[in-house]
This record gives C-alpha cells, structure tokens and sequence, in this order.
C-alpha cells in the first residue's frame, strides 16, 4: 500500500452478487515539518483531505443501499497533529464519527450515518498496523454479509 493508494475487497456469494468488504485509502499530508527544517516557508494544508472527501462522496452514493460502510482510512504526516485544524476536516468526512475506531455498521435513526473508520496521526502507520485494523474491519463486514 502507498499513500493515495487504496484496495478494494470484494465478497462473492455467488456469481451473480459481490458485496464490498473493505474499501480503504492511506493518505499522507502535510511536509511542512521537513521545509522547515530547509529553511521554506510554510505550504498550504488540505489537499489529501479535499480528495477523500470527493473519495468518500462516491463511495457513500455507491453504498446507500446497503447498512454498513466498509470504508477504512490511514492518514499520516504532520498536518495531522493532534491540534490541527486539518483532523476537523476529516472529523467532517466522518460524519462526526470517533476517529481511530472501527465503525463498519451504519448508526443512528434509520441509519444515516455511514461513518466509516478513519485513522490518522502524525507518524508512517506500518504495514502490519493498517493490516490488523483492515482484519478486524473485514470480519465484521463479512458477518454482516453472511448473516
């Protein structure tokens, strides 16, 4: 997985219907950390968040017929200190869901909120870290599905 890249799980049940499973991105952002130490000036902040939000978008329309939200994110990089306004853009994205938690099964009065599962921090996530969250996440999709 690179940033901005994302994987797409399918579950088949049989060869007429697939039931997505887990659909996640990794977005990094943020290098203001590493122009200050060259001396730069400050970028912008936002991009990454700007395109998961169109991201999320459609993912929410291609899934408004069913009751979970297989969506999990990792964003990484210094724009995602735990003071920056940044994470209330994302906080947005979520539906004002709880970030760094998983949250496959969509909640409140007749399911409105699809939040999906949104990770983000200041530090790389490891391989083996996304893997165990996408695990987890995966499980509980497949239940639902096989219910």
């Amino acid at each position: 997985m690179r940033p901005g890249g994302g994987v797409l799980s399918i579950l088949s049940k049989n060869e007429n219907k697939k039931y997505p499973i887990l659909i996640t991105e990794v977005k990094n952002q943020g290098t203001n950390d590493l122009r200050a130490k060259e001396g730069k000036t400050k970028q912008a902040k936002g991009n990454a968040i700007e395109r998961l939000g169109k991201n999320v978008i459609g993912f929410r329309t291609a899934l408004l017929h069913e009751s979970i939200f297989p969506f999990v994110c990792f964003g990484e990089g210094c724009d995602f200190a735990p003071d920056s306004s940044i994470l209330d853009r994302v906080i947005t994205i979520s539906m004002f869901g709880d970030l760094n938690k998983i949250s496959v099964h969509n909640e409140g009065p007749n399911g409105i909120f699809n939040h999906g599962s949104f990770y983000f921090r200041e530090i790389k996530w490891t391989v083996d870290e996304m893997a165990k969250i996408m695990k987890e996440f995966a499980e509980k999709s497949v239940l639902y599905k096989n219910r």
